[in-house]
């Protein structure tokens, strides 16, 4: 009997020291898994800041100095507006509705840089600058910040430029203006210089950086006239 018991008493410490080993396995296994899961949780926590800043790094800086240049026909004349037919790639080709403000537009003639009342514009050629809203209707429709229109027909429409710095008066007396688009003109020393609209005296070296002008080229893309906006 006594060595039965004995033999009773063995196999059941036998039994704990399997238990307590699992149990302790258990233990390990389970504190690994938890900090695997609290390190997922840690790196899931980071994506979103990540997507955020990729975000932030993926927006567009928008650059308004330079208008979008557009020419083509005027095909109709409203109350406050011109019907269009793009003609360039600039934009939307086709027809558009480019609508007046005459608080923000300016409608000038091709010849002499002057005002226009609609009701004076003319069917024919033309040429806008755009900003960056348009509709997406058909057609679409947008507000320009200048049209050139009544362009006589032997003529070359003027360009309306905002000087990206000031004028580089050359060896020759000529001035070379580099625009906010980045093309460059060289104007002749006896180009025409008149303000807009006002009876101040301007001469080239008014074409500092950030003033706008209407610039007139001739056959050799040399500037013969100049209409300076007052900044």
């Amino acid at each position: 009997m006594k060595r039965k018991y004995m033999a009773v008493m063995l196999a059941a410490l036998a039994a704990s020291a399997v238990m307590l080993t699992g149990c302790a396995g258990s233990g390990a296994q389970s504190g690994e898994t938890a900090q695997e899961t609290d390190g997922e949780d840690d790196g899931q926590s980071g994506e979103p800041e990540q997507t955020a800043q990729s975000g932030e790094e993926q927006t567009p800086e928008t650059d308004q100095d330079a208008p979008l240049r557009i020419w083509g026909t005027i095909t109709d004349v409203g109350t406050d507006s011109i019907v269009v037919d793009n003609q360039s790639e600039n934009s939307s080709a086709g027809e558009m509705i480019l609508n007046i403000d005459p608080d923000s537009t300016y409608v000038l003639d091709g010849a002499e840089g002057l005002p226009v009342a609609l009701e004076d514009v003319e069917t024919g050629s033309f040429e806008a600058y755009l900003g960056d809203a348009m509709t997406m209707s058909l057609p679409p429709q947008t507000t320009p910040y200048m049209v050139i229109v009544n362009i006589p027909e032997d003529a070359q429409a003027p360009l309306y430029v905002t000087a990206e710095k000031d004028a580089e008066e050359q060896e020759d007396g000529s001035v070379l203006l580099t625009a906010s688009d980045g093309s460059s003109y060289t104007i002749s020393p006896d180009a025409q210089v008149l303000p807009y609209l006002t009876k101040n005296i301007v001469t080239l070296q008014d074409l500092t950086e950030g003033t706008s002008c209407l610039l007139w080229l001739d056959e050799q893309q040399t500037g013969q006239k100049v209409v300076v906006f007052a900044k």
